[in-house]
């Protein structure tokens, strides 16, 4: 098999998945958008909306759930979670203060509890938060750590995954609509025919 026939069976394989985790997931992508209107205070139907405009009433809203969310989300903020290593020895202990240090550094520099609180208050509105860590190499050439919240509805995972915080998926797939030009710039080998060919058979 080539190169070019491995690849185009990968591809397959993922389109596949892609095919199979978004009809297993469509009710719940459904309910997640009108979660997030409805957390929002866009909690009238288009068409109810739209009769009570046309009779010229007004389309009142009273927000009952956002002082919930305020509390909840106010008590992880207040009580946040700060990775420390603790030492196994005595000998061990002067490397567990600069592994925690040097963790507490990374943490500081990416913003990690604010896409953690953000993450957080997904969990609460449609049940998923998720969170991506990655090496950023562009402000920084030798590296530096950066979490970012993830749109829960980018995420995807197998039909057959049941366990708690999907434990037992043999895989996870994120997808984002790029434009061509942030493709070539995120993999500046691909090449430009192969891009548009792949892009034509999605």
């Amino acid at each position: 098999m080539t190169e070019l026939e491995t690849e185009d069976a990968l591809i397959k394989t993922i389109r596949d998945n892609h095919k199979a985790a978004k009809q297993h997931s469509a009710a719940w992508r459904t309910e997640t958008i009108e979660n997030y209107d409805f957390k929002a205070g866009h909690q009238w139907s288009t068409e109810d909306e739209a009769k009570l405009k046309e009779e010229g009433r007004p389309t009142v809203v009273f927000n009952r759930m956002g002082p919930y969310f305020d509390a909840v989300t106010g008590t992880e903020i207040n009580n946040r979670q700060e990775i420390k290593y603790l030492p196994r020895t005595i000998g061990d202990s002067k490397k567990n203060e600069i592994l925690t240090q040097a963790v507490k550094w990374a943490l500081e520099g990416t913003d990690a509890q604010f896409e953690e609180s953000d993450a957080f208050e997904d969990v609460l509105t449609c049940g998923m938060g998720w969170i991506s860590t990655r090496m950023d190499y562009e402000d920084n050439s030798d590296g530096m750590v950066c979490m970012e919240q993830v749109d829960p509805l980018e995420m995807y995972w197998p039909p057959e995954a049941k366990k708690r915080n999907l434990k037992d998926a043999k895989w996870l797939m994120r997808v984002k609509w790029l434009s061509e030009d942030d493709i070539k710039e995120r993999w500046p080998m691909l090449k430009s025919e192969r891009l548009r060919l792949r892009g034509a058979t999605m």
